[in-house]
């Protein structure tokens, strides 16, 4: 974050500087992408439908959960008086339990992200060829975010990675 603040902060520098004077002037735009999306019907209808589908995902988890609690209760009040063999072999028993669960609440995390990236990205898509269409029309060089100020657009012409590529080498 703070890497990303400094370059930040040199670009804007560079674009005020009067060392740029004889240089074409960049033009920088900002845009709260926070404020677009929550008020955008396409992006609560896509929370709305995250909500429901991890609902849906974690309702059979909490039922196990709490089943292999009450088993848990149960071990625990009749440990005292269950032979040693009998009590280890219950244990293990629910150990198994416990971490099955834990690996079908993982893959269920899982499931849930690619879920929400399968909805989400023809959003962000749609809002990136937006930025992208204003920042062309309003012949905006950089674009920054001031929600999370990172570069969304950026001016070809001011990519120099083929220069410092051939410096590089």
């Amino acid at each position: 974050m703070l890497k990303l603040g400094t370059i930040l902060l040199v670009i804007l520098g560079l674009a005020l500087s009067p060392l740029w004077a004889g240089a074409a002037e960049v033009k920088i735009g900002t845009i709260n992408t926070q404020d677009i999306l929550t008020k955008s019907p396409e992006f609560k209808r896509a929370q709305d439908s995250l909500k429901r589908k991890a609902e849906e995902m974690s309702r059979p988890l909490q039922l196990r959960r709490e089943d292999i609690g009450r088993q848990i209760q149960e071990f625990e009040k009749q440990a005292g008086i269950m032979k040693e063999d009998a009590r280890k072999r219950k244990q293990e028993e629910l150990q198994k339990k416990m971490s099955d669960l834990e690996k079908q609440a993982a893959d269920a995390q899982k499931q849930l992200a690619q879920f929400e990236q399968n909805e989400k990205a023809p959003i962000f898509k749609k809002l990136e060829e937006a930025i992208k269409a204003v920042a062309q029309e309003n012949k905006l060089d950089v674009v920054l975010d001031t929600v999370n100020p990172v570069v969304l657009y950026a001016n070809p012409s001011l990519d120099i990675t083929e220069k410092v590529r051939s410096r590089y080498h």
